[in-house]
């Protein structure tokens, strides 16, 4: 073997070197790939389903902004709670079959908050917008577009409350009063946070919309069960948004709550939270997310 070797010009040291860096090689990639799963299973994260319940939303004046809510918008207050930094106001549609909420905050601890440009909107679903825009009008908010057929969509229109929060009022055969039916967050990167409130938090994709002003997911529950919907909405006008530091926290029930809040944890800013710093409010008590007999 070794003369064999030597004819061709090749020493056995050399060979034996090889070798070895070859088997020292191969210890070093088992190490640095040990604890791997079989085919990358690690990766894959068990299905969870959760539900969005309500939205948070910091309000520069919660004395102004309540009665646009509660008179031009017909939402009635569930309660008024005064904290050491804050008044919290939360809100419902009576008469809606959805758990749904719309918590309005106005803090109180003297910190400076920019409050007048949250990318998101509110959503209100009503038999008849002509209606709606002009109670919400009269009620001091800002219809900034009437209501006007839509393409695919149908009657919409839009307002702005005194924090200039985007008000969306949609017609719908479905709702007999008028509804929250949708709260929005803005996404400085549309499909991570698609992907994120899919995988991570557990909701399904229900919709992708495409405006000439802004793209949204439309994120929800499985087909069956009615629940507030969750739209995540980035902006295509070219005009800048503040997609991070917005004061606003979405409020979620889940099957798996504690699944749910050990995959949103983050580390440095101590709280549950979504890619743009979104804060998530989940209920920590399991909840029953079947989907209701069709009779119910």
């Amino acid at each position: 073997m070794a003369s064999a070797i030597h004819k061709r010009g090749v020493p056995l040291t050399s060979v034996l070197a090889f070798f070895l860096v070859l088997l020292l090689s191969g210890c070093e990639w088992e190490l640095f790939n040990l604890g791997d799963g079989k085919d990358g299973d690690d990766d894959e994260l068990d299905p969870v389903t959760s539900q969005v319940t309500g939205l948070e939303l910091g309000v520069s004046d919660v004395y102004m902004s309540v009665p646009i809510y509660r008179h031009g918008l017909d939402m009635r207050i569930v309660s008024d709670v005064t904290t050491e930094n804050s008044r919290r106001v939360t809100l419902e549609s009576p008469g809606s079959s959805l758990q749904a909420t719309l918590t309005l905050i106005e803090y109180t601890d003297g910190l400076g908050r920019n409050l007048q440009d949250n990318p998101g909107k509110i959503v209100f679903f009503t038999p008849d917008t002509e209606a709606l825009a002009n109670k919400f009008a009269n009620a001091g908010g800002n219809l900034t577009r009437p209501p006007e057929e839509r393409p695919g969509v149908g009657m919409v229109g839009f307002g702005r409350d005194p924090d200039n929060n985007l008000i969306e009022i949609a017609e719908t055969d479905d709702v007999s009063l008028i509804t929250l039916g949708a709260v929005g967050i803005g996404a400085s990167d549309l499909d991570a946070a698609r992907d994120f409130y899919r995988d991570q938090v557990g909701l399904t994709e229900k919709q992708f919309i495409e405006t000439g002003s802004y793209d949204e997911y439309i994120m929800g529950t499985p087909e069956g069960r009615r629940s507030l919907s969750l739209v995540l909405t980035q902006w295509t006008d070219d005009v800048e948004r503040r997609y991070q530091g917005n004061e606003t926290s979405v409020r979620l029930i889940s099957e798996d709550p504690e699944e749910v809040i050990d995959r949103t944890f983050s580390e440095d800013d101590d709280q549950t939270q979504d890619p743009d710093g979104n804060r998530l409010i989940i209920d920590e008590e399991p909840a029953d997310l079947s989907i209701p007999d069709s009779d119910d």
